[in-house]
C-alpha cells in the first residue's frame, strides 16, 4: 500500500511538471528560459534521456478505475525498454517489439518520422517517466 501511495504522488507531481512536445524553433528557447530553475548542462542526471536498458517499473492510468489500477499493477514491473545512442528504442514485453525514436523533449512511435505526436519524458537520476495522454509509465535505468 505503501508503494503505491508514494508512487501515485511521484506520478502527480510529474503530471503537472510535464508540457506539449516542442516542434517550433521556440523549443530551444523554452529550455533555456527555464535554465535558471534547471541547469540541465550543468547536471548530467537531468535532461536528455541517456542510452542504456530501462526496467518498467510503474503504470497509471488518468481516470482508472480501482479494478483497472490493480490490472495494471499485475503488468508495471514487466517490459524492458532499450534506448540507443542514436535517437532510436525498443520496449519489448512479452516477445512483443515497439519501435520508438526520440529527441530531447518527446518520445514518438517510428512511424511517425514527422514527430507530431510525441509522448513527453522525464529524465531525473535514473527514472524515465513517460506520458503518452491518458497513460504514464516509469522505468528505472538498469546498472547492467
Amino acid at each position: 500500500m505503501k508503494r503505491r501511495v508514494i508512487t501515485a504522488a511521484l506520478i502527480g507531481a510529474i503530471c503537472f511538471s510535464f508540457t506539449a512536445c516542442k516542434n517550433s524553433d521556440n523549443a530551444t528557447d523554452d529550455v533555456a528560459a527555464h535554465s535558471d530553475i534547471i541547469e540541465w548542462a550543468d547536471d548530467p542526471t537531468i535532461g536528455m534521456v541517456p542510452a542504456g536498458n530501462y526496467k518498467r517499473v510503474a503504470i497509471a492510468k488518468k481516470d482508472e478505475t480501482y479494478e483497472e489500477m490493480l490490472e495494471l499493477n499485475k503488468i508495471a514491473d514487466k517490459g524492458i525498454l532499450v534506448v540507443n545512442e542514436d535517437g532510436t528504442a525498443t520496449f519489448e514485453l512479452d516477445g512483443e517489439v515497439t519501435e520508438y525514436i526520440y529527441d530531447q523533449y518527446c518520445l514518438y512511435l517510428a512511424e511517425d518520422s514527422e514527430k507530431k505526436s510525441g509522448m513527453p519524458y522525464v529524465y531525473i537520476g535514473g527514472r524515465l517517466t513517460v506520458n503518452d495522454g491518458s497513460t504514464i509509465t516509469q522505468y528505472l535505468k538498469s546498472e547492467d
